[in-house]
C-alpha cells in the first residue's frame, strides 16, 4: 500500500468516524469499537473478523484481565495491543496496557478514545515511549508515517522500525521548528565554513543565509506535519517561471499579473518570503526552492527595482 492510497482510505474513514462522533452525543466504548476502531483497522488493511489477524478481548497473564484487541504478525504472534477508552479519557498515558505489552513481549501499544490515537513503543528494558499522538482529523495527513501499521508489514520488525524512524523524524522536525533561529544559525555557520571559510563580506554572508533558508523551507514544506491548514498543499501547487508573468498595467512598478489568469497578482516590492507565500496562496510555486531566488530577482530586475 502506498502512502497516497493509505491517505485516501484514512480520509474516507475520518469522514465516517467524524459523523459518528458528531451525531452520537454519549458514544460508548462498544460503539467506539464497532464504528471507529474496526473501520480504522480496515483502513490499515486488517480484517478485524479474522482471528488470525485480529483477536478481540485477548487474554493476558496478569489475572483474569484482557486487552481489547491484539493484532498478530505473519507467525501468529501478538505484536500490537489496542486499548479502547471512553470518549473523555486521556490517551497520553499508556496505563496498564504498557505492563501487559511488556509482559507479553508485544512491542506496540495503541490507545484511542475515538477522537485521538496514540501509538507507543514498548521495549524490553525501558519505559514505554510515545511515537504518535494524533487527532482523528490528522491521521490522513500523516499516512506516510503510519505505513508501518498497515497489514502489508504485518507488524514485522521492519514495519516497527519504520514507525519509530517516522516518529523520530517528526519529533526532530518539530524541535527544529521550535528552535528555528538557533538551528538556522548553526546550519549557516557550517555552510560558511564549507563554501567561504574565513571572513565574509555582507553580500556573501547574505547569499549563504538566503540559500540556507530556501533549502530549509523546501525541505519542511514536503513533510505532511507542516503542510498548511488552509490553501493548497505543496505537492498540489503548479510550477511557474518568470516568463509566466508580465507587468501589471494598472499597478505600481514591481507588480505583475499571471499571463494565464490575470486575477493572480504578485507584488515584487516585498521580500522573497512574502512573494513565496503570495505564490502559494494562488496555487503556484517555483520548480525548486533555490529557483525562487532567481525568479524573485529576475522579476525585480525587470521592474527596475534595486537588488536585495
Amino acid at each position: 500500500m502506498e502512502a497516497v492510497d493509505l491517505s485516501r482510505r484514512l480520509t474516507d474513514f475520518e469522514q465516517v468516524a467524524g459523523e459518528v462522533l458528531r451525531d452520537v452525543q454519549d458514544v460508548t466504548e462498544q460503539q467506539i469499537r464497532h464504528w471507529i476502531v474496526n473501520p480504522f483497522l480496515v483502513a490499515l488493511g486488517w480484517d478485524p473478523h479474522d482471528k488470525k489477524q485480529v483477536f478481540l478481548d485477548f487474554p493476558v497473564k496478569s489475572g483474569a484481565d484482557h486487552v481489547d484487541y491484539a493484532v498478530f504478525n505473519a507467525d501468529g504472534q501478538p505484536r500490537l495491543f489496542l486499548d479502547v477508552r471512553d470518549r473523555t479519557s486521556n490517551v497520553t498515558e499508556i496505563g496498564p496496557i504498557g505492563d501487559y505489552a511488556k509482559e507479553a513481549k508485544v512491542p506496540l501499544g495503541l490507545l484511542t478514545n475515538g477522537r485521538e490515537f496514540s501509538l507507543w513503543y514498548v521495549s524490553k528494558e525501558d519505559a514505554p515511549a510515545p511515537l504518535f499522538v494524533l487527532p482523528l482529523d490528522e491521521l490522513a495527513d500523516n499516512s506516510e508515517s503510519l505505513l508501518g501499521l498497515t497489514s502489508e508489514f504485518r507488524l514485522s520488525d521492519t514495519g516497527i522500525e519504520q514507525l519509530r524512524r517516522s516518529a523520530i523524524r517528526l519529533a526532530v522536525l518539530q524541535m527544529l521548528e521550535d528552535n528555528a533561529e538557533k538551528t538556522f544559525d548553526a546550519l549557516v555557520g557550517w555552510v560558511q565554513a564549507q563554501v567561504a571559510p574565513g571572513a565574509l563580506d555582507d553580500t556573501t554572508d547574505q547569499a549563504i543565509r538566503d540559500a540556507t533558508l530556501l533549502w530549509l523551507t523546501e525541505e519542511h514544506l514536503t513533510m505532511p506535519a507542516f503542510q498548511p491548514k488552509e490553501g493548497k498543499r505543496h505537492h498540489e501547487l503548479r510550477n511557474t517561471t518568470p516568463r509566466d508573468w508580465e507587468p501589471f498595467p494598472r499597478g505600481p512598478p514591481g507588480t505583475f499579473q499571471y499571463k494565464y489568469d490575470t486575477a493572480k497578482i504578485l507584488d515584487l516590492r516585498q521580500g522573497p518570503k512574502e512573494v513565496r507565500e503570495q505564490l502559494r496562496l494562488q496555487g503556484l510555486r517555483t520548480p525548486t526552492a533555490t529557483s525562487l531566488g532567481g525568479f524573485y530577482h529576475e522579476l525585480r530586475h525587470r521592474a527596475g527595482l534595486p537588488a536585495k
